[in-house]
C-alpha cells in the first residue's frame, strides 16, 4: 500500500466536484494512477492481463473496471493479434452488459513497434485509434503513446505529439487516462517535462499508470512516476497551485492504514482457504518500502491458488464474506456497494468516479463548465491548504 492516498491529475475545469484523492478529468479535480485503496469511497480496481482472462476477473465480481484492451491504426497489427476493430467492440459490449466500466488503450508508436505503420504518422495512426474508440461507442480511452513511449521520445517532436493525442481524445468527450506510465527516460528533467504536459491542464487520469512501489518492483519496465516521487509531486502542486490529486500524510496514518491493509488481506486468504499470510508477513509490510523487506514466500503455492480462483469461478462475494467474517465489515460493506454499482450502471457514463457514500459523479451529472480564463475549477479554500501544509514547510511563527 502506497505511504498516501492515491490517483493524480492536473489543474481541473469544474469546480462543482468534491476533491478527489483518486483522479482528476476536465469536469472534476485530479488524481495519478490506475488503482486506489480505500479511504471514504468505495475503489474502483483492474487487473491488466489477458483479456479472456481479464473479463472472466471482473464477470466473477474480482474486479470493476478494465482498460487493457488495445485498438491500433493499421489492420494488420489487428490481425497480427488476432482481432478486428469489431472484436474490440464486441468484447466493449461483453464488459457494458455485466455493469463493469471500460476504457480502450492505444498509443502512438504501437503500429511502428509492430511493423505495420504504413508510412504514416505516427499522430495520425493514433487519431484513427481514437476515432475507432469513439465509434465503438465506448465511453473512454487510455492513450499517450503508454508502453510505446520510447518511440515517440526517440524522434523530433515526439512528446509533444503525445500531449496531441491526449487532446484529441479530450476534444471528442472521451474519458482520457493519458499514460505518464511506462519510463522513457533516466533524467529526471525529461520525465517531469513530460509529466507537466498532463499535470497543467489536467485530464481525467494524468498518469494511468503512477506506480505505487519503487522501481525495481515496477513489471512495467517502470513508471515514469514511482513511490520515491511522493514528496516532489507534492511540492509540485504547491509550487504551481495545481490540484493534482495527491496530499501530504502523517507517518502515523499511512502506518495504520497499511495496517489495516495487510491484515484485511490475511483475513480474505484464510477465509477462503488460500495459502496464509502470517503475522510476520503483516509486520513487515505494514513498513516495508518494497519487495526487499518482505519475508521469503511461496510464490508457486499462491499461482496455484490463484488459478483455482478462476477454474473454480470463486467470486467476489466470497472475498465479501471471508470481510466481514474476519472483523473488517467496513472493506466488506465497501466491497459490495461496487458490486450493486454493476447492477445499476450508473458509473459505466463518460468520466465517471465513485465518490463519498457511492455517489457518482460523470460527464452526465457534472459536466464540464469551463468557458476560459478565470473559469471553472479553482484551488482554494480547504483543499488548498491540505496541498500547501507539507511537512517541510517552515513556520514563519516559530522562526526567530
Amino acid at each position: 500500500m502506497p505511504p498516501t492516498p492515491l490517483k493524480a491529475h492536473g489543474a481541473a475545469l469544474t469546480n462543482r466536484r468534491p476533491p478527489s484523492p483518486w483522479r482528476a478529468t476536465r469536469r472534476s479535480t485530479p488524481s495519478p494512477c490506475w488503482w486506489v485503496h480505500r479511504l471514504a469511497a468505495p475503489a474502483l480496481t483492474q487487473c491488466s492481463l489477458e483479456e479472456a482472462t481479464e473479463l472472466k476477473l471482473g464477470m466473477l465480481g474480482h474486479t470493476c473496471y478494465a482498460e487493457t484492451i488495445s485498438v491500433y491504426g493499421t489492420e494488420p497489427v489487428f490481425t497480427d493479434g488476432d482481432d478486428t476493430p469489431w472484436s474490440k467492440g464486441f468484447l466493449a459490449s461483453s464488459y457494458a452488459s455485466r455493469g463493469l466500466k471500460m476504457r480502450f488503450t492505444s498509443g502512438s508508436g504501437s503500429e511502428v513497434q509492430m511493423g505495420y505503420a504504413e508510412g504514416k504518422s505516427m499522430l495520425y495512426l493514433e487519431a484513427r485509434c481514437i476515432y475507432i474508440t469513439k465509434a465503438a461507442g465506448v465511453q473512454g480511452l487510455q492513450n499517450g503513446s503508454v508502453s510505446c513511449i520510447g518511440v515517440p521520445s526517440a524522434v523530433p517532436s515526439g512528446i509533444r505529439a503525445v500531449l496531441a493525442e491526449n487532446l484529441i481524445c479530450s476534444a471528442l468527450d472521451l474519458e482520457c487516462a493519458s499514460s505518464n506510465d511506462q519510463t522513457f527516460t533516466h533524467s529526471d528533467m525529461r520525465r517531469t517535462a513530460r509529466l507537466l504536459m498532463q499535470f497543467l491542464p489536467g485530464t481525467d487520469f494524468i498518469s494511468s499508470g503512477y506506480s505505487a512501489v519503487p522501481n525495481y518492483d515496477n513489471m512495467f519496465a517502470g513508471s515514469n512516476e514511482d513511490a520515491e516521487d511522493f514528496d516532489d509531486y507534492n511540492v509540485i502542486q504547491r509550487d504551481l497551485k495545481v490540484d493534482g490529486g495527491l496530499r501530504p500524510v502523517r507517518e502515523e496514518d499511512v502506518i495504520a492504514i497499511r495496517n489495516k491493509a495487510a491484515r484485511a488481506l490475511q483475513a480474505v486468504f484464510a477465509g477462503m482457504g488460500l495459502p496464509p499470510i502470517t503475522d510476520e508477513e503483516v509486520e513487515a509490510a505494514t513498513y516495508a518500502h518494497g519487495s526487499k523487506d518482505m519475508p521469503e514466500r511461496n510464490i508457486v503455492e499462491d499461482i496455484k491458488f490463484a488459478q483455482e480462483i478462476i477454474n473454480k469461478n470463486r467470486n467476489g462475494l466470497e472475498v465479501v464474506k471471508a470481510l466481514a467474517k474476519g472483523g473488517f465489515p467496513d472493506v466488506a460493506q465497501d466491497m459490495l456497494n461496487i458490486q450493486k454499482a454493476k447492477l445499476t450502471g450508473d458509473y459505466l457514463h463518460t468520466s465517471a468516479i465513485i465518490v463519498g457514500e457511492g455517489q457518482v459523479l460523470s460527464a452526465v451529472n457534472d459536466v464540464n463548465d469551463y468557458a476560459g480564463p478565470a473559469t471553472g475549477y479553482r484551488l482554494q479554500g480547504e483543499r488548498w491548504e491540505e496541498i500547501k501544509n507539507i511537512p517541510g514547510a517552515l513556520d514563519p511563527n516559530e522562526l526567530g
